[in-house]
């Protein structure tokens, strides 16, 4: 029995030591891992991903520097509202159109509402824009810049490689798609890249997350 629980004990032990040696490398490379950083060429349009209205200045920096036609904005607005949701709109308070207030952050920018094209409905996930753009494009060879944030960066870029293999998909992302110096010292930034860590098992598994 005891020679038993010693090689069970044997066995746990090197299997923690794996683990946090595992834990240690991945640490170490998660920059890697989760983004692109890559030298931008010209492409036919920017497509800005839901989630963050930061994206929207990239997206015009792109547009001024000539290296996009025009800017396609994923409309993540929802499709059907929640319960919640609705019973807070019977008291007499309606949620802004987030659809209505990016083109007009983009107007306020100069940018004339004919470089605008949004595309999708009430989109919930990467791979529900990945989609959506699928449906407007079609099996048309086009070339996109994705404008994402820094953590969602490879990811994105991969499901949309999948979703449009015909087209050619670059990324970049708003302050840049690199990680803040001491990133794992704030522990909202760290949670932020450990949740991104998971979702990219997720997706290289073929299970569909939000976000």
């Amino acid at each position: 029995m005891r020679m038993l629980l010693a090689t069970i004990w044997r066995i746990f032990a090197t299997l923690c030591a794996f683990g946090v040696i595992a834990a240690i490398l991945i640490g170490i490379n998660l920059e890697q891992i989760l983004m692109v950083d890559m030298p931008l060429t010209k492409a036919d349009h920017a497509v800005v991903l839901d989630g963050n209205n930061a994206r929207l200045l990239r997206a015009k920096e792109l547009l001024d520097q000539g290296l996009v036609n025009d800017i396609w904005i994923s409309n993540g607005e929802p499709a059907h509202p929640d319960e919640i949701e609705q019973i807070v709109e019977s008291l007499g308070y309606h949620a802004p159109d987030r659809t209505k207030i990016k083109r007009q952050i983009l107007e306020k920018l100069g940018v004339s509402s004919d470089r605008l094209v949004f595309f999708g409905n009430g989109s919930f996930t990467t791979r529900d824009e990945a989609r959506a753009l699928r449906e407007k494009v079609g099996d048309q060879s086009l070339s996109f810049i994705l404008v994402t944030t820094n953590y969602h960066s490879r990811r994105a870029q991969a499901i949309f490689q999948a979703a449009l293999p015909q087209s050619s998909i670059q990324v970049t992302c708003h302050e840049g798609c690199v990680a803040p110096v001491h990133w794992w010292k704030d522990p909202a930034v760290a949670a932020q890249f450990v949740l991104e860590f998971v979702k990219q098992i997720y997706f290289r598994l073929g299970v569909a997350v939000a976000g």
